[in-house]
């Protein structure tokens, strides 16, 4: 306990209020000049200016962060989309091989049935040529009758009628498209 020499509380306040203690004072702190103070205040007020810009960022930031997410969204349900689309493309491939089998069966069906038309009408020819020569003999026929033969007792036009309708149809088959399967999108 040693006896020190206490100051009294208001001779130290006086003693900091001394011109020597200011003259220490403003040594160990020494003037800012006003070049660097306006510097200071101008790099303050931008920096305070500068909030807006980075509420600005943010609200950037946010609206992009959103439609990330959305885009992730639309994303998947595209991914979804597109993997559907691929299923059904490859069932319509598939229905259309099927159909494209029908068409070639059918063809094959169609020619057959124009074969056998065909033999047929070699038949009918034929048949009517031996009609045509075959003549009915007198004591068939009334009396004075001039001569015939059995194709004039046969309705040719109906014959004709016939065989022209299914000739005019075997044209318009053959005008339409050969193949209409080819010609589709898919």
């Amino acid at each position: 306990m040693s006896s020190s020499p206490t100051i009294p509380e208001s001779s130290h306040s006086q003693a900091s209020l001394s011109p020597s203690n200011s003259q220490s004072h403003s040594m160990s702190h020494p003037d800012v000049s006003l070049q660097t103070l306006v510097s200071h205040l101008l790099a303050s007020k931008r920096s305070l200016s500068s909030i807006n810009t980075v509420w600005r960022a943010n609200e950037i930031v946010t609206s992009a962060r959103a439609a990330l997410e959305e885009s992730v969204v639309l994303s998947a349900r595209t991914g979804f989309l597109r993997s559907g689309i691929s299923e059904q493309v490859k069932i319509l491939r598939k229905v259309r091989g099927g159909v494209e089998s029908v068409y070639k069966d059918g063809q094959k069906d169609f020619k057959s049935v124009i074969r056998t038309l065909d033999a047929a009408n070699a038949r009918l020819e034929s048949t009517m040529d031996v009609l045509r020569s075959t003549m009915v003999e007198a004591a068939f026929r009334p009396a004075g009758e001039e001569p015939r033969s059995l194709l004039d007792f046969v309705d040719e036009e109906g014959v004709e009628t016939m065989r022209d309708a299914l000739k005019e149809s075997i044209r318009e088959t053959k005008v339409s498209p050969s193949d209409p399967i080819s010609h589709s999108p898919v």
